[in-house]
């Protein structure tokens, strides 16, 4: 009886260590578990950059605009959006090797950025400005974030037009009062007012008014429509001399506008003039002009 009693007992032992072995055992394939998902996910999260991310979607597009534009010589009766004209006219190669970003992403507004992108394709190498819009759609009943691409090419520097002989100079392009829809005091608080003509857009004429009051700019897209109030994001010097050279940008969320000017011999009595090299972005429409024109201003 002695005997198989200490053989119960040596049983029920052995038992009791066999199961708290096995839940050691599961105890630690759970943790090894947890640890490699944990790592998983660790490694998810640095395995791409923001900038690795939107150099592939600037990839994306760039190769879309290529099979647009393949499409559109090879099929010229059919009606393909070419959606970014002014960098499909520029692209000769079929292949693109590679997209990098070159500078920081300048911050537009909370849903806007600009980044300086080199393109590198089979025969040469381009710089292109990137701009990169960022939305939120809700689609049965969950918000799902939206990015869309379009690009403006990096034109070379141009030097102020010049007068093509000294009887004929170049005119400040005219327009009447009654074309514009801002007020009189709207008008009266501008001390720099121009139209520049806009031949490959829907409204052929953007109307510019600069504040004096060094706090925005207004502009209006074509005769007698809708004005926009557009704030500075970059101002001129506060110290600068009337009459002498100036650059400001305007932005928000919609609209980007860079003017740069130069002054040259006044034409005008109690009023400087200016070559102002104009830049206008709709972010929306993808629209862009740039101009070079002569402008006379207050200041």
């Amino acid at each position: 009886m002695r005997s198989q009693f200490l053989y119960i007992a040596w049983f029920l032992l052995f038992l009791g260590c066999a199961k708290n072995n096995s839940k050691e055992m599961e105890m630690d394939n759970i943790k090894v578990s947890e640890t490699a998902e944990e790592t998983v996910l660790i490694s998810e999260t640095v395995l791409i950059s923001e900038e690795e991310a939107y150099s592939s979607l600037i990839l994306q597009k760039l190769k879309e605009i290529i099979d647009k534009k393949a499409l559109a010589d090879s099929h010229p009766n059919f009606n393909i959006d070419l959606d970014t004209e002014i960098i499909s006219s520029t692209i000769t190669d079929t292949v693109v090797k590679e997209v990098l970003l070159i500078a920081p992403f300048e911050i537009i507004s909370d849903s806007v950025k600009l980044a300086k992108t080199k393109v590198i394709y089979e025969s040469k190498t381009d710089t292109i400005t990137t701009y990169i819009k960022t939305s939120q759609i809700t689609v049965d009943g969950e918000k799902l974030k939206t990015t869309k691409i379009f690009f403006v090419p990096q034109l070379p520097k141009v030097a102020p037009p010049k007068p093509t002989n000294t009887t004929e100079p170049l005119h400040v392009e005219r327009f009447s009062i009654r074309d514009l829809s801002f007020t009189w005091e709207e008008i009266n608080a501008c001390d720099c007012l121009f139209m520049t003509p806009a031949k490959n857009t829907s409204f052929k004429k953007l109307y510019f008014g600069r504040f004096k009051d060094n706090t925005a700019a207004i502009i209006q897209l074509g005769k007698n429509t809708k004005k926009y109030l557009i704030p500075i994001s970059k101002s001129r010097s506060s110290h600068r001399k009337n009459g002498t050279s100036w650059s400001e940008t305007y932005q928000n969320d919609q609209y980007t506008v860079r003017i740069t000017a130069r002054p040259t011999k006044n034409k005008v009595k109690g009023k400087y003039t200016y070559y102002i090299g104009f830049s206008f972005i709709d972010a929306t429409s993808n629209t862009v002009i740039q101009k070079e024109i002569l402008a006379n201003c207050k200041s």
